[in-house]
């Protein structure tokens, strides 16, 4: 059975109640997940794992939630080697349609630059925004949900993309309502990342 180490920083509660809905639809799929906050964790809790899901809200301008802004330099450094990482954002299309779930950008910039392998894209189709750091080739660098304008949509996205997540560990493919997404091109091209201009004003 896999093993997956979820780790989610959330302000409000939202994003852990997103994470833990995200397990339990795991788990219904046979993996073993593993839940913790960030807040409470540091790099060592990562070592155990080959595959990770990284959870975090975006805040105002494309900032990290506090969790995650106090674990990021040390996630920064961490030697992804070896290792899978998947990615689930929330954002807020209505308000900030400018910076729509950029943490998800801030934390797939380490995870690509230092050996990781990035998975899960989740296609654009369907959501309403300007622009994003979390998207690369009309796809997020992972599952973005929408909780202020488009909660009733979240659980069958978690659900459609687990079944992603599964068929990618199966080096398959899988349509995404109807849009074929090519799992096996997994992310692993960090210069062709934009670049994060606004990192010094992560502490």
């Amino acid at each position: 059975m896999t093993k997956i180490g979820l780790f989610y920083g959330s302000n409000t509660g939202h994003t852990e109640e997103v994470a833990g809905k995200l397990s339990e639809y795991l788990r219904d799929a046979g993996y073993d997940v593993e839940m913790h906050n960030v807040a409470g964790t540091d790099s060592n809790d990562m070592i155990k794992y080959d595959m990770l899901i990284m959870a975090a809200s975006t805040w105002k301008d494309g900032e990290l939630p506090e969790d995650w802004k106090t674990a990021y330099n040390e996630y920064a450094n961490f030697d992804f080697s070896g290792k899978r990482v998947a990615f689930v954002g929330l954002g807020d299309q209505a308000n900030y349609p400018q910076n729509f779930a950029d943490a998800v950008g801030k934390l797939a910039r380490p995870v690509d630059t230092n050996g990781g392998r990035i998975f899960g894209r989740w296609p654009t189709r369907g959501y309403d925004f300007e622009s994003s750091r979390a998207v690369k080739e009309d796809h997020f660098y992972g599952l973005i949900l929408d909780e202020d304008n488009e909660d009733d949509l979240t659980d069958e996205r978690i659900r459609e993309w687990t079944a992603l997540l599964s068929s990618e560990l199966q080096g398959g493919e899988y349509s995404v309502s109807g849009e074929m997404v090519d799992d096996t091109a997994e992310l692993n091209d960090g210069d062709d990342m934009e670049p994060d201009n606004n990192d010094d004003d992560i502490k």
